[in-house]
């Protein structure tokens, strides 16, 4: 995979005090979560020794040192586009899932661990299906719900096709509702999962129907006990042979309503629509689009901010290949800002958000290796 550096930011007003802090450590591919305390969370892929493995550390304790989350010699396959999962429960239980490589091109099988005393100890690797028929795991996403239930959703390859499947959890142990939502999607582009504040599961996904690789989005209103049938989240008309590499990422605005920001390349763009019901979206904005000095534009990222804007993020590529992380704001009812350079020679921005706190995450290449740094941004 592509050699990648790390940068966390957390974008905060000023009165507000700050936990995450300076620090930078070797790494790559990393996953964020906030728990009900308040304590940031991170899980990241390391090389070592010939391994890529999974790593953990608390980013709010400056003590804090990393973690080996998987035992020597079990290797990850998580890559930017889907970096390895990471899920606070509501007793404080961490869990963390990431594919491993099985025989096969391109197949995988998820692998899931626990610890309950806040990352300094890890269970042992177990299948995320534990028997009868199995398949190939890629493109793992996660949620946790208000509730405490964990859901789940990969893309799941048990015939010619791969299809999108969901289970949940309680405990990150014992799942339950495991089913197929959908039995043909594009084969590499990433999920998103996003829980909402009464019970409800969203999952976005890139849908393949007749050479068409448009997203949809799937709900749930119980907790992802059960879903209703896949919808389209806009109808962009992309047909493509090949895969993208490109998932659509969801968001919770402050004030209701959902948000969701995607690529396509029928009319190449980063994209962003709203769902006032969470579950028809209005007509699509462009927020960024190719030109000379920027011949594509790749993984959107969107969230609320703790002041209620809306936060695009998304990366920039320019005429010399490098690629720089661009964010663009706009009040829930206002126009968006102009597109700002928030990381040079960065690539997959990621946010993490809590009541009072935005982390975002961003990664590029750092000499001849890789590199996590953290930095706060007042």
């Amino acid at each position: 995979m592509r050699m990648r550096f790390l940068l966390f930011c957390a974008l905060l007003p000023a009165a507000l005090s700050v936990r995450a802090v300076d620090l930078s450590f070797p790494g790559r591919d990393p996953s964020l979560a906030w728990d009900g305390q308040g304590r940031l969370h991170a899980v990241w892929v390391e090389e070592s020794g010939g391994t890529n493995r999974v790593m953990y550390r608390r980013l709010d304790d400056p003590a804090a040192k990393p973690v080996p989350v998987t035992p020597p010699g079990v290797g990850t396959s998580a890559h930017g586009e889907v970096p390895p999962i990471l899920e606070a429960l509501a007793d404080g239980t961490l869990v963390v899932a990431y594919p491993v490589p099985i025989p096969g091109k391109w197949q995988n099988e998820v692998r899931i661990q626990r610890s309950t005393d806040g990352g300094a100890r890890w269970s042992p690797p177990a299948p995320l299906e534990a028997g009868g028929e199995r398949g190939s795991h890629n493109e793992l996403a996660a949620t946790v719900t208000p509730g405490g239930t964990l859901v789940l959703a990969w893309l799941d390859k048990r015939g010619e096709d791969r299809g999108l499947r969901v289970a949940r959890s309680r405990d990150g142990v014992r799942f339950e509702a495991d089913r197929t939502l959908d039995a043909k999607t594009c084969e590499c582009c990433g999920n998103d999962v996003l829980a909402g504040n009464r019970g409800e599961v969203w999952i976005a996904f890139r849908d393949a129907s007749e050479g068409v690789r448009d997203f949809a989005v799937a709900a749930s209103r119980d907790e992802g006990a059960t879903f209703a049938a896949p919808r389209p989240l806009s109808r962009d008309g992309w047909k493509v042979e090949g895969c993208p590499h490109t998932g659509a990422r969801l968001a919770l605005g402050k004030t209701g309503g959902l948000w969701a920001a995607w690529f396509t390349g029928a009319e190449p763009g980063i994209y962003v629509a709203h769902s006032k019901d969470g579950v028809s979206f209005g007509p699509r904005q462009r927020v960024a689009a190719p030109g000379e000095a920027m011949p594509a534009v790749a993984h959107p990222e969107i969230g609320a901010l703790p002041d209620g804007r809306i936060a695009v993020l998304y990366e920039a590529v320019r005429k010399d290949g490098t690629r720089d992380v661009e964010v663009r704001f706009r009040p829930e009812n206002g126009p968006w800002s102009a597109p700002k350079v928030l990381a040079s020679g960065a690539v997959y921005p990621r946010l993490a958000v809590r009541e009072d706190q935005a982390v975002v995450a961003f990664t590029r290449k750092q000499g001849n290796g890789t590199e996590v740094a953290v930095r706060v941004i007042p």
